[in-house]
């Protein structure tokens, strides 16, 4: 078992977490006698409840004194916890694909690296975060449930295993409730319709046991870009804030064809007249460009509704021997993700659908063939008298600069103001029993436990298929929503001749600016706009089809502990132990529809010529990459070990070691030793020393590959990254001194923590790939011998260049060494009576002194120099945003049945490490918030609380990223107003 105990009352328990939590002290309404408490962080029993252990406590009481947070709150409030996943961050690759679910990433070393436990027990990853990393979907936790919350902050790999490394954070239910309990809360958003939130609690407890049911239901409503004036800015302002340089309004090379049949230019490049009117920015050039704001059709919340179902039961089968059972199941629903209208075009048609394939000279970037009898085009020509020269017959849209649709948005989907859509869903259930008990020799007890639990995830999207798309701009294009109709199969296999005619079933696909009549966010009308050649949706619903993949991971986990007293005794006490072992299987499925599957689209082409034979296996797809279904597992077995060593009275020693095999990876064997060592009544030292380690994911030792999107020279292109069957496990060495003071009134701990990691599992950093390949932007590397190996990373829409990139190959590797330390502070003072009621103050706070990372090569190239990350954004590196300091401190009165508390939350100011970022957003400035929460206990067991944030409605600070804000470390949502009602029955 992944725990210790000792007993205590809960007004004991208080005086605990004040120690070890400063701010997040507990108090509880009355010192009622409880059973066993849980401590994390050691199996031997009888643990005391100051050891050598960094452990906060966060209690349910102190949770509803700071107005009930959320899950996702309360972690991103935690000082120890830097880069949460939680807020919408579509536009960050290390957050992309996993909205709807949340994170925990203690010191900042990767959500990951933090394990995360209900009860003391594993809980099955969520599928989607970070590709597949291991990260724990906190969102899946029964919120109405949860009695307290502790947090391990050192690594823990000796005692719990992979994943420890950053630290373990246990989520625990409440104990011996009895009644019945209902609580609801509402929360007002400026620009929203609020957040909602109710839940259901019964227990009953018997002689023998006891039993506990819980139900709660989250709500969170969308909040529009458009909602918050700092989110939208102009380019000038902040180019990065959501500009790309490629958009459906965009500049075309007038061709012609030769009596030899060769397409050639017919003139300079011509930017469609609808750019600037509709918005865009006209960029000059060969062939010209209109910078297009995709944020504006993004939110910055979605729209969520999430359900927890817990129930535990609890029965004593005999004397000394206890059964646990517990069961959860959560479900979240993203049901309207909204992205841009599509997304650029990094795929090309090939010369089976476009003549000029191959054809047209000289070379340009590969793009898009629309002959001159397209509607779009005839209606253009005329509109705009001599901007196509007469001798063009056709005209060339370059991929890297072309989207199908944007300013006029997406005509397919209903009141979404032109936005594309998807969807998120996770749905995760589990079960776990144990018992545990006193063998009936050598006062040996036992730890039996069994867990089984899964998380399926469901993602949904739209992105265009390179061969329909290039058949429609021909007039080949279908109508036809389902099986049947449309262009037949003969017309649409012979691509010489033109039977781009509607009384036969095929249509045409307008590319030009009069296919619309305005902007769809703004409403600006469009002059341009010709409703004869305006596109029919059903054509758009052919090409722009739904791509899908679900995914599922598993764990199975098999832990027997057994621990006891060994006789020996020292003047401390008597040295106790525990040993045991623990089994677990971990599991991997994905499955893709058609369109998502490689082995069912493996070409361009396939899905007209039905044909999967090509060069080069990218898929059907302009931009989103395709996936490789898979069904994987393996076994891991470990053995471990602890003592605890009363040297003294006053030193107090715990060791511990676990070994760990993986299959078909390795073993490892990680040894740790805390020591605590009371110097006088007031103060006490304590420190550890150990190793860690986390084995790869499963599927990160997988070759499919997922595909992100990285703003890259101006516009997204995409990042394919790929699994890598030779990762080894990563290991860490931790170390951590500490000193806790308790003199009278006040009690505080100080800590320094290091972690020196070697091999660490990451991702290539794409920006810095593309950085070293074109420094400055330029090319000479191309064709170099040096850089041979990172040109191959690339895929080019023509020549090497930035302008051209079309996909950039990176893999999960075993990165360069990393060292992190820091410094953790908590505090808190009680003051007594003042006023007739009582006074507390206190603060949490963590210091980061370092984050260096050594070089970083890929391909024998160094494309990182090694570099420090404390206080910096991290953009597209392989750290996540890192200010250097983040605490809190609050004060609090209490009187009779009032509780009011002032918080004020801090992140320090952090700078964005981008040398071409300059001027204002370089620094993101520091962040001060306040809160303010009440809570009066009224009769009939009734419980309401009050709470402002954000009291002086403080915008986030400005950062150059897509939503101009930094989601990982910020709050967009302003000044809110909470109201939570508790009654108990």
């Amino acid at each position: 078992m992944t725990k210790s105990r000792f007993f205590c009352s809960v007004s004991a328990m208080a005086a605990v977490a004040a120690l070890g939590a400063g701010g997040q002290a507990l108090a509880q309404q009355s010192p009622t006698q409880v059973g066993e408490v849980v401590v994390t962080g050691s199996f031997i029993r009888g643990t005391p409840e100051d050891a050598a252990l960094p452990v906060d406590v966060i209690s349910q009481d102190d949770i509803e004194r700071q107005g009930a947070p959320s899950t996702l709150e309360l972690i991103k409030q935690l000082s120890v916890s830097s880069g949460v996943l939680g807020d919408t961050n579509q536009f960050d690759t290390r957050a992309q694909g996993s909205e709807g679910s949340g994170s925990i990433n203690l010191r900042g070393l990767g959500a990951q690296r933090t394990l995360v436990l209900l009860n003391g027990r594993r809980m099955s990853p969520n599928p989607f975060g970070q590709a597949g990393a291991g990260i724990v979907d906190t969102n899946t936790l029964p919120t109405v449930a949860i009695g307290r919350v502790e947090v391990l902050k050192e690594g823990a790999a000796a005692t719990y295993g992979s994943d420890a490394i950053g630290g373990v954070v246990n989520f625990i239910t409440r104990t011996n409730f009895d009644g019945l309990e209902v609580s609801g809360s509402y929360r007002h958003i400026d620009g929203s319709k609020g957040d909602y939130t109710g839940g259901l609690l019964w227990g009953h407890t018997f002689d023998n046991g006891n039993i506990l049911l819980s139900a709660g239901w989250q709500h969170r409503s969308e909040l529009k870009v458009t909602d918050r004036d700092w989110a939208v800015r102009p380019f000038a302002e902040n180019p990065e804030g959501g500009w790309s340089g490629g958009s459906s309004v965009t500049g075309f090379l007038p061709v012609a064809q030769t009596p030899t049949g060769a397409w050639v230019p017919a003139g300079a490049g011509v930017l469609d007249a609808g750019c600037a009117p509709l918005g865009g920015i006209p960029v000059a050039g060969a062939l010209p460009q209109c910078r297009f704001h995709y944020i504006e059709y993004d939110n910055i919340t979605e729209a969520e509704d999430r359900i927890q179902l817990y129930g535990e039961f609890n029965a004593d089968l005999a004397e000394g021997h206890r059964l646990h059972v517990e069961a959860l199941y959560a479900k979240t629903e993203v049901p309207n993700w909204k992205t841009s209208p599509s997304y650029l075009t990094l795929q090309t048609p090939t010369a089976t659908t476009n003549p000029t394939v191959g054809s047209l000279t000289p070379a340009v970037l590969r793009g898009w063939f629309v002959p001159a009898n397209n509607p779009g085009f005839v209606a253009y020509r005329a509109a705009n008298p001599g901007a196509i020269p007469a001798a063009a017959t056709g005209a060339h849209f370059p991929g890297v600069f072309y989207r199908p649709l944007s300013f006029g948005g997406n005509p397919i989907f209903d009141g979404n103001e032109g936005a594309s859509e998807g969807m998120r869903q996770y749905e995760a259930a589990r079960v776990s029993g144990s018992l545990r008990g006193d063998l009936p020799w050598m006062g040996i007890g036992y730890d039996v436990a069994v867990t089984y639990g899964q998380e399926t995830g469901w993602r949904t999207g739209y992105d265009t298929v390179v061969s329909r798309l290039q058949l429609a701009l021909r007039g080949y294009g279908s109508a036809a929503t389902g099986a049947g109709g449309g262009c037949t199969a003969a017309e649409t296999n012979n691509f010489t001749t033109n039977a781009g005619n509607e009384a036969i079933g095929c249509y045409w696909f307008n590319p030009f600016s009069n296919a619309f009549a305005s902007n769809a966010v703004s409403g600006a009308s469009n002059p341009q706009f010709s409703a004869a050649a305006a596109n029919n949706p059903d054509v758009i619903r052919w090409f722009f089809d739904q791509v899908s993949t679900k995914q599922t991971q598993r764990i199975f986990v098999t832990d027997a502990v057994l621990n006891g007293t060994t006789g020996f005794e020292l003047p401390g006490g008597e040295v106790r132990w525990a040993a045991g072992f623990q089994f677990r299987r971990d599991g991997f499925e994905s499955e893709y529809n058609d369109l998502s599957d490689i082995d069912a689209n493996p070409c361009i082409d396939t899905p007209v010529t039905g044909t999967g034979s090509c060069a080069v296996r990218n898929g059907p797809l302009v931009f989103l990459g395709t996936g490789e279904e898979a069904d994987l597992s393996r076994d891991v077995w470990a053995a471990f070990a602890e003592l605890s060593v009363p040297v003294s009275d006053a030193i107090q020693v715990q060791l511990a070691i676990r070994y760990e095999d993986y299959e078909a990876v390795g073993t490892t064997t990680n040894p740790k030793a805390n020591v605590r060592w009371q110097v006088a009544d007031w103060l006490a030292l304590r420190g550890s020393v150990g190793t860690t380690f986390r084995g790869p994911p499963l599927t990160q030792l997988n070759n499919s590959s997922v595909t992100a999107l990285s703003f890259i020279a101006g516009s997204f292109r995409a990042i394919d990254l790929f699994g890598n069957p030779d990762l080894e496990p990563e290991t860490a060495d931790n170390f951590s001194l500490g000193a806790i003071f308790d003199v009278g009134r006040f009690k505080a701990t100080v800590d320094w923590w290091r972690f020196d990691f070697d091999n660490p599992i990451v991702g290539e950093p794409s920006g810095s790939i593309v950085n070293t390949m074109f420094p400055g932007g330029a090319t000479t590397r191309c064709g170099t011998a040096e850089y041979a190996g990172l040109q191959s990373r690339f895929d080019f829409q023509g020549a090497c260049s930035t302008a051209t990139i079309a996909r950039v190959r990176t893999q999960w590797v075993n990165g360069p060494k990393i060292k992190t330390s820091g410094i953790d502070v908590l505090a808190d003072y009680d003051f007594g009576e003042v006023f007739g009621g009582n006074l507390r103050a206190g603060l949490s706070a963590t210091y980061t002194l370092e984050y260096k990372i050594d070089d970083f090569e890929v391909e024998g190239v160094t494309v990182e120099q090694a570099y420090d990350a404390a206080g910096f954004l991290n953009y597209q590196l392989i750290a996540t945003s890192l200010p250097e300091l983040k605490g809190s401190g609050y004060v609090e009165y209490s009187t009779g049945p009032h509780n009011l508390r002032f918080t004020v939350n801090y992140i320090d100011s952090y700078v964005d490490q981008r040398a071409a970022i300059t001027g204002p957003g370089k620094t993101i400035d520091e962040t001060w918030l306040a809160e303010i929460d009440y809570r009066v206990l009224l009769p009939w067991d009734t419980t309401v609380t009050l709470s402002v944030d954000n009291v002086f409605d403080e915008d986030p600070s400005f950062a150059r990223l897509d939503l101009s804000y930094d989601p990982f470390t910020g709050s967009p949502l302003g000044r809110t107003f909470k109201v939570g009602v508790r009654k108990r029955f």
